[in-house]
């Protein structure tokens, strides 16, 4: 799928190896994450009605089943797509989104530490752009 295309063999090797290192700090992950994005973004604090730790866990459950997907992408693209239309629904801006990465990567980055060399960061930087264009669909032209 031309979407994809960015990724090459070693991007996601390097996606899916990163993440193995820090799977099992889903709860940490998502805490960075969020915490960065309110950082930075604080108008998107309003959108989110739930318990923050269980968003984490739902953020990191959506993470793990997209990262082990990239071997058979035909399988979740319809859920990517999916969660745009959701995001669109519930008011998430264009603009956000970049918060969303910066915050992504924030996160990987706290959590990796020195693992989270430049080529892993940039790995996950195209892996996230793929997603980003797959939710947003034409939904914000």
């Amino acid at each position: 799928m031309p979407e994809w295309d960015i990724l090459s063999k070693d991007d996601i090797k390097r996606i899916q190896g990163s993440y193995a290192k820090f799977a099992h700090l889903h709860q940490e992950t998502g805490d960075y994450l969020y915490k960065h994005l309110f950082e930075c973004c604080p108008d998107v604090v309003n959108i989110f009605k739930v318990d923050m730790k269980e968003q984490s866990r739902t953020l990191m459950r959506m993470v793990k089943t997209v990262v082990e997907g990239l071997n058979n992408v035909d399988v979740i693209m319809p859920a990517i797509q999916h969660m745009g239309d959701r995001h669109h629904d519930i008011g998430i801006t264009s603009d956000q989104y970049k918060y969303f990465k910066e915050s992504l990567l924030f996160a990987i980055g706290k959590v990796l530490g020195n693992d989270f060399t430049p080529e892993i960061k940039e790995s996950w930087s195209k892996f996230y752009d793929v997603l980003e264009g797959l939710m947003k669909g034409n939904k914000y032209n």
